[in-house]
C-alpha cells in the first residue's frame, strides 16, 4: 500500500481515507516493535497509537520534509517512542542480581510464540548448512560472547560478529517478507 497518500488525505481533510490508511498501518507499526524491539504487545500497541498521533500532528503543520517518505518517519518516530519509554519503565541501578534471579534474554521471549518459531525455523532452513548451525548456537547460546563463538567455529571474533549481525538482517529480512509486514 502507498502511505505516501496519507500526507495528501491529511492536507486534503479526506478523512475516509485517512482512516483506511492508518486501520492498514497500525498493524505494521505494531509488528515492527513486536519483532525488531522486542516489543510487549501492549507497549507496541500504545507507541503505534502515539506515533501516529504525532505523525498526524507533524503532517498537519506541514514540518515533514519528505512525505514520500512518510513511512520510514512514522517507523523512526515508532522506535523513538518505544525507546523513551523503555528508558521510563528501567530501574536506574541494579546490583548484584544474582544468577537465579536473571531472567532470559527479550529476543528469545518474543521468538518463543507458535508462528514467530515457525516462520523463524522456516527461514532458518533457508540459510546455507553452516550458516544454520552458526544461528542454531547463538540461539543454544543466546549470553555466550563473541570470542567463544569464534573459537568455537574456528573464526576471528570481528568475522563471528560480522555473520551473526548479516544473518540475523537476513533472518529479519525473510521473516518480514513471509509474515507481510
Amino acid at each position: 500500500m502507498d502511505y505516501s497518500k496519507l500526507v495528501t488525505a491529511i492536507k486534503e481533510n479526506d478523512s475516509k481515507k485517512i482512516n483506511e490508511l492508518l486501520v492498514a498501518l497500525r498493524p505494521r507499526l505494531i509488528a515492527f516493535l513486536r519483532v525488531h524491539m522486542n516489543a510487549s504487545q501492549e507497549d507496541a500497541e500504545d507507541c503505534a497509537q502515539d506515533s501516529l498521533m504525532d505523525c498526524l500532528e507533524v503532517i498537519k503543520e506541514d514540518r515533514l520534509n519528505d512525505p514520500g517518505r512518510v513511512v520510514s518517519y512514522i517507523l523512526s518516530t515508532c522506535r523513538n517512542n518505544y525507546l523513551k519509554l523503555q528508558k521510563k519503565h528501567r530501574p536506574e541501578l541494579m546490583e548484584n542480581i544474582s544468577e537465579n534471579h536473571r531472567q532470559s534474554p527479550r529476543q528469545l521471549q518474543s521468538l518463543l510464540d507458535e508462528e514467530q518459531q515457525r516462520l523463524l525455523e522456516w527461514c532458518l532452513s533457508q540459510l546455507k548448512k553452516e550458516y544454520q548451525k552458526f544461528m542454531q548456537y547463538w540461539f543454544d547460546h543466546p549470553d555466550v560472547h563473541t570470542n567463544k563463538v569464534a573459537q568455537h567455529f574456528d573464526i576471528s571474533v570481528s568475522n563471528a560478529w560480522t555473520r551473526k549481525h548479516r544473518l540475523i538482517r537476513k533472518l529479519n529480512e525473510c521473516y518480514q517478507e513471509k509474515s507481510k509486514l
